[in-house]
């Protein structure tokens, strides 16, 4: 009984798509579809297999795929944007020939269009005077923005 229940169902719903999509150049495609889907409800109905069309498992893949390339995304964002201010902070601070061994970006990337240089550090050779570091700090304070902590360390 639930095999001929199954096939009038899959035939009902296979009359109504037909019925709701327009006559077109996509008419013989589509007719084809539905008789395949019909074609392939009825020989599961028949061989008493069931017929599991749960598509959870690929939102699953598909929502790590995304979420991966995402992540690859913001890695690649914050990498750019670290080098740029890398550049713009050494070429500061060359003007007032002051060369610092290493500078360290921090970048906070906190959802779509939510990027913050949060902090830059500043390491200066051994046996930089404290002078020098006073004077690059207060420079990129003028230079940057207000919100960007400066954080310049002596070896």
């Amino acid at each position: 009984m639930q095999t001929l229940s199954t096939i009038c169902i899959a035939a009902i719903a296979a009359a109504m798509f037909k019925i709701l999509v327009p006559e077109n150049k996509f008419s013989k495609q589509i007719s084809l579809l539905t008789a395949g889907v019909f074609l392939l409800v009825g020989i599961t109905a028949f061989s008493g297999t069931k017929l599991d069309l749960d598509i959870s498992a690929f939102e699953e893949e598909a929502e790590g795929k995304i979420n991966d390339f995402s992540s690859e995304v913001n890695e690649s964002l914050r990498d750019e944007i670290c080098e740029k201010m890398e550049e713009k902070v050494r070429y500061l601070l060359m003007q007032s020939e002051i060369y610092p061994e290493q500078i360290h970006v921090i970048v906070n990337i906190s959802g779509l269009y939510g990027i913050d240089i949060t902090e830059i550090r500043i390491v200066l050779e051994e046996g930089e005077a404290e002078e020098t570091a006073k004077t690059a700090e207060s420079l990129l304070k003028n230079e940057l923005s207000e919100n960007i902590k400066i954080t310049v360390l002596t070896r």
